[in-house]
């Protein structure tokens, strides 16, 4: 067992206890109290004055499944636009998430998500972002349906002169995909269809549909054109959202904001901070991510980006909200990971300040399933 004694605990649901100790037996959260007693074997780790996060989780991005070389960028199957059936596990090689090293700021997991160029570009799933082997890391998968109708999806089928050249083409795409696997499943006499077979899931509601609409335009094509179908929306990149999103699906969407550190993206702009606080005092989920014009963003943007969002008026805790309890909701996976509790992962990472208040603050210890991944010998050994 370890101790990590006296921190102060921010829970990752909006509540802070001072002087707080966290027992973690083997790979969980075993008790969260203050004075916490244990056996003289127990392993101490004094956090006295320290700052105590869930670990981060962000919400959106690719590591793991693209690379520098042909050989590594697995990433996009760009055969046919609309790719349901797809499954980013398969795609995932834990080398290259660990050769990001995200740990070292934070980030204990993330929703690795296949082709946001696809009008529909298969299944995401969850993974802790240290390991030896894929289904070490493997939190839960299929835990939602990508799709996009932005401009690169355009770009990449429009160079080819087939449909979707325009928004227009993408979205007929995508209701016709989602309408298809509703008549599929009142069919009786039906065919074995991958695609309608991969979206049941989707028109069930057992778990979100993701779409990465950049512009406020894109956004609101979404929201007329799927109104009246049975999914749950959750709008990533989300750049053109503002306080009257949503209006048209009635408030039953989420937001997974898309990376707002990268000074040279033109989309990332004009993102309303007034508009997301207003969705979020309406009792929206908003999340942070790093998705955006880059594939795969460094170690630190995560964190850049929650520090930009209380830089322009989001309250520190809720921003903590954005990057642990939060994306956890939004991806299934709140059982698990995603706030300080008992029962749930020791996802747990200690600094000496706020990080997301102070640029000041330093990271001292990752625990990922109760290991100080920091100071493992395990990582620092060949793989085993």
């Amino acid at each position: 067992m370890i101790l990590i004694k006296g921190g102060n605990v921010h829970d990752g649901k909006g509540n802070i206890f001072e002087n707080t100790d966290i027992l973690i037996d083997g790979k969980v959260i075993k008790k969260v109290s203050p004075s916490i007693e244990v056996s003289e074997d127990t392993e101490i780790y004094e956090a006295k004055g320290k700052t105590i996060f869930p670990g981060f989780i962000d919400s959106l991005n690719v590591w793991g499944c693209q690379g520098p070389g042909w050989e590594d960028d697995d990433l996009s199957e760009h055969s046919d636009p609309v790719t349901p059936e797809m499954n980013v596990v398969y795609s995932f090689d834990q080398d290259s998430m660990m050769f990001q090293r995200v740990f070292e700021y934070g980030v204990t997991s993330a929703g690795i998500t296949p082709s946001t160029s696809n009008v529909l570009g298969g299944q995401a799933a969850v993974f802790k972002t240290y390991g030896k082997h894929p289904y070490e890391m493997l939190v839960k998968e299929k835990v939602a349906m990508v799709s996009s109708i932005t401009a690169e999806t355009k770009k990449v089928y429009g160079s080819r002169n087939t449909c979707p050249m325009t928004r227009m083409g993408a979205i007929s795409l995508l209701k016709g995909a989602i309408i298809k696997a509703m008549e599929y499943k009142k069919d009786d006499k039906k065919e074995h269809d991958p695609k309608s077979l991969a979206l049941q899931k989707i028109i069930d509601k057992e778990t979100p549909l993701f779409i990465n609409c950049n512009t406020k335009s894109e956004m609101d094509a979404i929201e007329l054109a799927l109104k009246d179908l049975p999914v749950n929306v959750v709008f990533t990149g989300a750049f053109g959202v503002n306080g009257d999103t949503g209006n048209i699906m009635k408030d039953k969407f989420s937001i997974i904001l898309g990376d707002l550190s990268n000074a040279m993206s033109s989309v990332n702009r004009y993102v309303d901070f007034e508009g997301v606080k207003k969705l979020m005092e309406k009792g929206i989920d908003v999340a942070i991510s790093c998705c955006g014009d880059r594939p795969a963003s460094g170690k630190e943007s995560l964190l850049w980006n929650a520090i930009l969002c209380h830089k322009y008026g989001i309250k520190a805790e809720d921003v903590l909200k954005m990057v642990t309890s939060i994306p956890a909701k939004i991806l299934g996976v709140e059982d698990k990971i995603g706030s300080i509790e008992v029962g749930k992962d020791a996802d747990i990472v200690i600094w000496t300040d706020n990080p997301i208040k102070t640029y000041s603050a330093k990271i001292e210890a990752t625990f990922i399933q109760g290991e100080n991944i920091l100071y493992s010998r395990r990582d620092n050994t060949c793989w085993s």
